[in-house]
């Protein structure tokens, strides 16, 4: 039977030495990676021309949480979409203070490109 949470916190605070911690925090390393790799998996096979998504987990922050259609996606190295914000997003990216993206005022809808396929939550109707 395995450790549990609490057993292996206590050992790290109370008994790891150097090395121990060394070789943890290459296990969760390795644990996140193959994480990271899943994630992208599933949403490499789920995001699809036409889903519907939300954006999370990306940098500049306040691009989480913005809505919009896949337009594109690229199935190169790193899978990645096109996604067209919705003109509630689309404002939204218009004010807030950004400089990385121009939006104009005659545009409704805005194009992003390059956004990871693993930062593309699908939407259900």
């Amino acid at each position: 039977m395995g450790n549990t949470l609490e057993q292996v916190a206590e050992f790290i605070v109370n008994d790891a030495d150097a090395e121990d911690i060394d070789r943890i925090i290459e296990a969760v390393n390795t644990r996140r990676s193959t994480l990271r790799q899943r994630a992208e998996a599933i949403a490499a096979a789920s995001v699809k021309t036409g889903a519907r998504v939300e954006l999370h987990n990306l940098t500049p922050k306040y691009l989480n949480g913005l809505t919009g259609t896949v337009t594109k996606v690229d199935r190169g190295r790193k899978v990645r979409a096109t996604v067209k914000l919705d003109e509630a997003s689309t404002k939204q990216l218009r004010w807030s203070g950004a400089r990385r993206f121009f939006v104009s005022e005659n545009v409704a809808e805005y194009e992003l490109g390059g956004v990871p396929v693993a930062s593309c939550k699908a939407l259900t109707s």
